[in-house]
């Protein structure tokens, strides 16, 4: 289900997301170590933020830094200037959320035509001097793409990273990367227990809040 009346940032976008696992997290939702019986910090950190964002209705604060910021003010830039340089119309979206998963959703950077959606990173000018020198998509957004087709029902994500301190004929690097059905099959089977996890958690906590209540109640009929 696509949500396009939100606009990502505000108060009511956040409330939308609250308790989802979100495309751009599916790298600590999915993040392993060698000991399959163990669970890494990052699974587990993520899977406490969104069973605190569930008890509480509370977006869970994160610090934004310098370089995030920029990438924030520079994103509609970076999304005009692919625009011009590919002639695709873009059309931008508040939410997508899963048709079968309960609790996960994407926020695309846009979808465009019948088939496409849009991840735009404003990086820093040296992890664009790497793409750039490399021209491949860094394997650290394989994952938020592969989610973002999965929520939407699209068949590929054109992956954008744009520096405006650049020269104009080096600004703007951009790659499309296919959508891969056996990668989002695997993936949702773990997102859905990870998911599960995080269900697992709230209810452990309410049942320690239940045993105090409980044990309140049993001490004013003393």
């Amino acid at each position: 289900m696509i949500i396009d009346d939100l606009i990502q940032g505000t108060p009511e976008w956040l409330t939308m997301r609250h308790g989802c696992c979100t495309a751009s997290r599916l790298n600590d939702a999915l993040a392993k170590l060698k000991d399959p019986k163990k669970e890494s910090a990052a699974r587990a950190n993520y899977r406490k933020e969104l069973a605190i964002e569930r008890l509480t209705g509370l977006a869970y604060e994160h610090y934004v830094s310098d370089a995030m910021w920029h990438g924030i003010e520079n994103e509609p830039l970076a999304r005009t200037e692919y625009e011009l340089a590919t002639g695709l119309e873009v059309n931008e979206i508040g939410l997508a959320m899963h048709d079968r998963i309960k609790w996960f959703s994407a926020s695309t950077d846009g979808l465009i035509g019948d088939d496409g959606i849009l991840e735009i990173k404003c990086l820093t000018p040296i992890n664009h001097l790497d793409i750039l020198s490399s021209g491949e998509i860094p394997e650290d957004y394989h994952w938020q793409m592969l989610g973002g087709m999965a929520c939407t029902g699209r068949q590929w994500c054109d992956f954008v990273s744009f520096d405006s301190r650049m020269p104009d004929e080096l600004k703007l690097f951009v790659k499309r990367f296919p959508r891969n059905d056996k990668l989002i099959a695997g993936m949702e089977l773990e997102v859905e227990q990870f998911l599960s996890d995080v269900d697992i958690t709230v209810r452990k906590v309410r049942a320690g809040r239940n045993a105090i209540q409980q044990i309140h109640a049993s001490r004013n009929c003393l």
